[in-house]
């Protein structure tokens, strides 16, 4: 079951990932130059006050974890981090065979 739900997820996200990948795409045809939009961009305009909220925790917590860890995080493609998670959840759910079983032959 928890598979089941793992792989739900990461096709949600991979198809969020693909969907944010064509929004970008028409915002740079349209713009005639290349326009990604990157996460810091796409939380800040979709969570406007749980982001800032978080940014202000993490801020107050530790300035080294926001500065250099998370803000570079914060400047990748939306497409690129959810695509990516969503991948990873779909090949983690995966059922592991086991590859050396020589006496069940």
């Amino acid at each position: 079951m928890l598979r089941l739900l793992t792989r739900f997820l990461g096709l949600l996200l991979l198809a969020g990932g693909f969907i944010a990948l064509i929004v970008d795409g028409t915002r740079s045809i349209a713009g005639g130059a290349l326009l990604v939009t990157n996460l810091h961009r796409g939380l800040a305009e979709s969570f406007p006050s749980l982001y800032h909220s978080l940014e202000a925790g993490l801020r107050a917590k530790s300035a080294f974890l926001w500065d250099p860890v998370l803000a570079t995080l914060m400047l990748l493609p939306v497409s690129a981090v959810l695509g990516g998670v969503g991948a990873l959840l779909i090949v983690f759910s995966h059922k592991q065979e086991a590859s050396n079983r020589y006496w069940r032959r």
